[in-house]
């Protein structure tokens, strides 16, 4: 039962998922080919602006990739060093008088060491 409907699913979204593939295909050739077109019939300008292509030295990408190391080692250290407020949620429940006491977090006693 399963098969059948991706089966019909399949054979119903295909052909046209297929024709729209084909006409953005046909689209975008359209447009290449005038913009082809158009670029062939512009004259040739000559650039002789001097630019630089020189990629950032591999020391630059060394330091940064030992300070964000660093960084991450350090951040991972200090929270595993910091004493946090040990914490329990005591969901909501009926209190000793009949009312409702609504859910709350209430700390525990530290922790011997």
């Amino acid at each position: 039962m399963i098969r059948n409907l991706f089966l019909a699913l399949f054979f119903f979204f295909g052909p046209a998922l297929l024709m729209f593939m084909l006409r953005n295909i046909i689209l975008l050739l359209r447009i290449w080919l005038v913009v082809r077109n158009q670029r062939n019939q512009q004259q040739d300008v000559i650039d002789i602006t001097p630019v630089e292509r020189n990629r950032a030295p591999r020391w630059f990408y060394l330091v940064a990739a030992v300070l964000g190391v660093a960084s991450a080692v350090a951040g991972f250290m200090y929270l595993q060093t910091v004493d946090s407020e040990r914490r329990v949620y005591v969901p909501a429940h009926m209190g000793e008088q009949g009312e409702i006491v609504p859910g709350h977090w209430q700390s525990l006693p530290p922790a011997p060491k």
